[in-house]
């Protein structure tokens, strides 16, 4: 599958640490606090951004209903080709990002590609 540059830079960063969270901005001193502004409990890290943070609850849900029980894991959720569609819908869905990347295109499947040339 091959992905546009926005979906394989936000990759790279929550697989990295190295994001637009909290906890990294807070690591080069462009925040003065790492804790998450959403929930204010926890440190805003990909692993809370994406799987713990209460506030994101129904939507990780929502995701969890697409990727399965088992996929819901940091492995799970960037390393699985079949996880990446309902992923990026659900960064979509939780507006994070858009300020530095707008909205995230749709996944395409190879299949659904072969599909309409």
């Amino acid at each position: 599958m091959g992905l546009k540059k926005q979906h394989s830079s936000i990759l790279v960063q929550l697989c990295s640490s190295h994001s637009f969270l909290y906890q990294h901005l807070h690591q080069i001193g462009k925040v003065d606090s790492p804790v998450c502004l959403v929930c204010k409990r926890d440190k805003e890290t990909p692993f809370h951004y994406l799987l713990r943070c209460p506030v994101h609850r129904a939507a990780r849900v929502r995701l969890q209903g697409e990727v399965g029980y088992c996929k819901m894991s940091m492995a799970g959720l960037l390393n699985e080709e079949k996880s990446l569609a309902p992923l990026f819908q659900y960064i979509n869905n939780m507006r994070h990002f858009h300020y530095i990347f707008g909205v995230f295109p749709a996944v395409q499947e190879e299949d659904k590609e072969k599909e309409g040339e």
